[in-house]
């Protein structure tokens, strides 16, 4: 499938005719995605979404003008999840990537997103998810997502409704309303609790984008502007640790285990920081 890289930015299409969307009850389980303020409707062809999400400043790193990849990569992961996952029920569709370019931030706190399915085969579904400003509508951000379902036959998908709305009312910064913690720079922990899992029982997919741009963020002292996730496999007992690596040029490697599955691989990282400020004279 096509590089997201290479596909070029396209102008914002006009938003779907989007179903009235569901109940954060319904839609989010009492998980921590019910803080994050965004709501969504899918249209009737299945294939397209259009929503609008607030980006506060605690859904920000530390002195970046961007919402955090991760915060994005779960609000993507819902947006085009949600059409993954009616296409492929009965199979519980479960996240196999998730990429997350920063272009340009936003005048204000409201963005409109714009999700579509790009491709539906027979073993995978990958969408795509435009964010916006909502003022301007010249693009903030863009997330390429991939889908499969699951080969666990006891992976059963949730009640499917067409879009989610959340309550939205974030008090913490993000990282620690998820509740991750720095070990040491470069060493992300999470714990693997009900508030933080999916439908099978693993942690979901935004926390370990959380972990994953946390350990760079800590490791370089500097926000996270793209980020790359590949689930290898899921956390299923806990911890989640993340371990970063700088590979050079603002470029970190990270590693994503399970503490308590004899420290199994579940995913692999790649973020890109924002330079560091140049020094007066430099």
């Amino acid at each position: 499938m096509a590089d997201p890289d290479e596909r070029g930015l396209v102008p914002p299409r006009p938003a779907a005719p989007a179903a009235p969307a569901t109940s954060s009850a319904t839609a989010t389980g009492g998980t921590f995605l019910s803080a994050i303020p965004f709501s969504f409707g899918i249209a009737e062809d299945n294939m397209t979404a259009a929503g609008e999400t607030t980006i506060t400043e605690q859904l920000r790193a530390p002195g970046s003008p961007f919402p955090r990849p991760s915060v994005l990569a779960t609000i993507a992961d819902c947006v085009a999840g949600v059409p993954a996952g009616l296409m492929i029920t009965p199979r519980l569709s479960v996240t196999l990537d998730i990429v997350v370019r920063l272009i340009t931030p936003a005048r204000g706190e409201n963005l409109e997103m714009r999700g579509e399915i790009v491709k539906q085969g027979r073993s995978t579904v990958a969408g795509e998810v435009f964010f916006f400003d909502a003022e301007t509508m010249a693009p903030v951000a863009y997330s390429y997502l991939t889908f499969m379902g699951s080969p666990r036959p006891q992976d059963h998908p949730p009640a499917f409704d067409r879009g989610m709305r959340t309550p939205g009312m974030i008090e913490l910064p993000f990282p620690e309303h998820v509740g991750a913690s720095i070990i040491e720079p470069g060493v992300v922990e999470m714990e693997r609790t009900p508030f933080v899992v999916q439908a099978a029982g693993s942690l979901q997919g935004g926390a370990v984008a959380l972990l994953g741009e946390l350990a760079a963020e800590s490791l370089t002292g500097s926000p996270v502007i793209d980020l790359d996730i590949r689930y290898l496999n899921s956390v299923r007992v806990g911890p989640g640790r993340a371990t970063a690596t700088l590979l050079g040029q603002g470029v970190v490697r990270v590693e994503v285990r399970d503490q308590g599955r004899d420290h199994r691989l579940t995913a692999l990282v790649l973020a890109r920081v924002a330079p560091a400020p140049r020094s007066p004279g430099g």
